[in-house]
């Protein structure tokens, strides 16, 4: 008589095997769920950005298809009768002067608060915490009125200020985290060289949160870029709006007509869009330094 065996996998393989099919079955999940939320994200800008191209008779006959032929009529209306020209440049000059001014102040704040020890800074970083709780709405009464005693309505200078000042606290706690990661060693090494606190920030800390500095640029361009309140209540001048303010205002002149609607939506966000896709990677791979230690 023939004894008949069956072999069956070692119970460590078979779990492995299990755990495999787990963790593949949680990434197609998860991929099949990023697509969802990047269709819903990308989707509705895809279409105002192939209306922007067509005249009224392609956007009634074929709203969801490409224009064919692809018009500019659209734009040239936006920039010339919308003075979304003049806009564009206000928006430029604003964003610009914010970024430079946060690039010099974030970084600067951040060493001082990571590296440095002096008296009061846990006061200083309680009330730098205490001013990211409150909201802009809260506060712009009083800002208005602060910038009326000096002057400084329908000038940039109001929202520039104003911007800095409210961005600031986030920001330095975002390059804190980035000299919060780097090791003591090199700051040991730098002092017994004999390096001052401004030459070790300069010299040899800065260089190392590049990524860090970018992401600060990065996100204060956007949030300046797009902010409407400020100059909506700071900028009440024609000659100094900003692109916020003219698409708002083209939205109450011109509700229907959703070619040139698309057209300023267009000009709104292309700038924004080139330049996340440009520095794309070390935008995301400053934010994810940046997030390691706090």
């Amino acid at each position: 008589m023939v004894a008949i065996t069956t072999t069956t996998a070692p119970p460590a393989r078979a779990s492995a095997l299990t755990r495999f099919r787990r963790r593949r079955g949680a990434m197609i999940g998860l991929y099949v769920y990023l697509t969802v939320v990047a269709a819903f994200s990308l989707l509705p800008l895809l279409l105002a950005w192939m209306t922007a191209f067509k005249d009224r008779a392609q956007v009634v006959s074929n709203p969801y298809g490409f224009p064919n032929p692809p018009v500019m009529d659209n734009l040239q209306e936006a920039w010339t009768s919308g003075r979304f020209s003049q806009y564009f440049m206000s928006s430029v000059i604003i964003s610009v002067t914010s970024v430079l001014a946060m690039v010099v102040i974030a970084p600067l704040a951040g060493y001082g608060l990571a590296r440095m020890r002096f008296w009061g800074r846990e006061v200083v970083i309680g009330g730098l915490l205490i001013g990211l709780t409150i909201p802009i709405t809260a506060i712009i009464l009083p800002l208005y009125t602060v910038m009326r005693e000096l002057h400084l309505l329908n000038t940039y200078a109001s929202v520039v200020i104003t911007h800095v000042a409210i961005g600031a606290p986030f920001f330095a706690f975002i390059m804190r985290a980035f000299f919060l990661r780097l090791p003591s060693a090199l700051e040991d090494a730098a002092r017994v060289d004999g390096c001052s606190e401004l030459r070790l920030f300069w010299s040899v800390m800065l260089p190392l949160v590049r990524p860090g500095v970018l992401t600060v640029a990065l996100l204060e361009f956007l949030w300046t870029w797009n902010n409407l309140i400020l100059p909506l209540v700071f900028l009440t001048s024609e000659n100094v709006r900003t692109l916020p303010i003219g698409m708002l205002l083209l939205t109450g002149r011109f509700a229907t007509d959703y070619g040139l609607l698309s057209a300023a939506v267009l000009i709104l966000s292309f700038p924004v869009v080139v330049l996340f896709l440009i520095f794309q990677r070390n935008f995301v791979e400053g934010l994810a330094s940046g997030s390691v230690k706090g």
